[in-house]
């Protein structure tokens, strides 16, 4: 039966103006709701109805807009909303009350961590319940203190062998893993943070512009579209190397500090590869700042499929070879997704992967946009680009096809801590299987995203020898 506080939880939020009557209405007569366990408070109530798509996340922002700053109840409402927001992110990654218990029943935590991690953590996730990455957030960020898992992995190597042993092992041997990744991706944060304040603010800005795929973009209107060389695309790119130093003046240096602005230069500049049906150069060049030298990347195209004004658009390195570095003879891709089809294999990963990238809300995010170097559009989406490296192959046991990739990720986690945009080039083999005459991901899919997002994580942070379970 629901607990007596549960519709007290989806009353509050009622209460709070996060929820319409209507959407109060909807989650009280979910499937689900009469097998909830007793809710914490309206904050699992607001995440439970967001995972289960009750309520959207920009609903919940424009409820909260819509608070005026004296209500009765608005600093309850932006408590919520927060809170929610929080375990929603838990919930993404399978950390939830589903996990916990099974911790439990595996006897890898007691019941006064367990108690204390379900207040903690949502009631239900967007992925499968993933007891190792709970068992890690525990020791690092939850109610388990790292002393107790320590003597946690004591106990369990030194354990003879009974039914659960083996399980047991391997769950805390993992979250060991995922924990050591952690301390090496913040050591490496702490690292690159360092570097950036000895090489100056201004530099690693435009680092993260340039190069992490925040270039801006440029028209002009040649004949014809310009050599990557030519003297046209010199000109535009010099012209966007003075955007960004710009750029970089306007938002993050103090006029009267005194520091002196480079303005980047780009040389070096080739060709990757030409398609011709688009009329898109892809090429790549070396930035130089001061001592620095960065490689780039950018395309060179129509701002339209029939327009004769061409654009410089910024582009990840690992896209551009991927997508203009395997052409036939007559300029098209020789990798097209096949049997699945590239409009079929990019609208099932984005489907796949819509429920693991709901981006932070847009009340933490930095406004950091100066209107002086603007951003292309089609790549503002959190999954910007995505491109084949390899002919798909069939699985052995005939239940799909896996797929080389390589997708540009703009993830909002590096952002929040660059105070900017920053572009990630995630690759990997992800695996679709056809279900009713349609394409979707499998089902490791989220596993299989997330590891290859964290790979790509720490790799931009210089951790290149981190032990992720399998």
């Amino acid at each position: 039966m629901t607990s007596d506080a549960n519709p007290d939880a989806f009353l509050a939020l009622l209460t709070q103006g996060l929820i319409s009557e209507a959407q109060h209405d909807a989650a009280r007569a979910h499937p689900e709701a009469a097998a909830l366990p007793p809710l914490p408070g309206p904050a699992h109530a607001l995440a439970w109805m967001r995972v289960r798509g009750l309520v959207t996340e920009d609903e919940q922002n424009a409820a909260l807009d819509r608070i005026a700053d004296d209500a009765p109840h608005a600093d309850d409402a932006a408590d919520t909303a927060i809170d929610a927001d929080d375990l929603v992110e838990l919930a993404q990654q399978g950390i939830t009350h589903e996990a916990i218990e099974a911790l439990f029943n595996d006897g890898l935590i007691d019941a006064e961590t367990r108690d204390m991690a379900l207040v903690e953590t949502p009631v239900a996730g967007t992925v499968a319940a993933a007891p190792v990455a709970t068992l890690a957030w525990l020791a690092t960020e939850g109610p388990l203190e790292r002393e107790r898992f320590d003597a946690l992995r004591a106990q369990v190597a030194a354990e003879p062998a009974f039914a659960m042993a083996a399980e047991r092992a391997r769950i805390v041997a993992e979250a060991q893993a995922l924990i050591e990744a952690d301390e090496q991706a913040v050591k490496a944060w702490q690292a690159s943070a360092q570097r950036s304040r000895r090489i100056g603010a201004w530099k690693f800005i435009v680092a993260v512009a340039v190069i992490g795929g925040g270039l801006g973009w440029y028209a002009f209107a040649p004949a014809s579209v310009p050599a990557c060389d030519a003297a046209s695309t010199r000109k535009t790119l010099d012209s966007l190397m003075r955007r960004v130093a710009m750029d970089v003046r306007m938002r993050h240096l103090d006029p009267n500090g005194g520091a002196v602005i480079e303005t980047p230069s780009v040389g070096s500049m080739r060709e990757v590869g030409y398609r011709k049906p688009e009329r898109v150069r892809g090429c790549v060049a070396v930035m130089t700042r001061g001592d620095s030298r960065e490689s780039m990347a950018y395309t060179i195209g129509p701002t339209e499929p029939k327009s004769d004004e061409m654009v410089v658009r910024g582009a990840d390195i690992a896209i551009v070879e991927a997508r203009f570095g395997h052409l036939d003879a007559d300029g098209r891709p020789l990798y097209n997704a096949e049997p699945i089809g590239r409009e079929a294999m990019e609208k099932a990963f984005r489907e796949g992967a819509a429920p693991l990238t709901a981006a932070p809300s847009m009340r933490t995010r930095p406004r950091n946009d100066s209107g002086l170097v603007r951003k292309d559009p089609n790549r503002s989406r959190e999954i910007a680009e995505i491109e084949p490296t390899g002919p798909c192959r069939k699985l052995d046991d005939g239940a799909g096809h896996a797929c080389p990739l390589v997708i540009e990720y703009n993830d909002n986690l590096l952002g929040a801590l660059t105070g900017g945009d920053t572009s990630l080039p995630v690759t990997g083999e992800f695996t679709f299987v056809e279900d009713n005459g349609s394409w979707r991901v499998s089902d490791d899919f989220p596993k299989t995203f997330v590891r290859r997002v964290l790979e790509a994580r720490l790799s931009s942070m210089g951790v290149t020898d981190a032990a992720l379970p399998q």
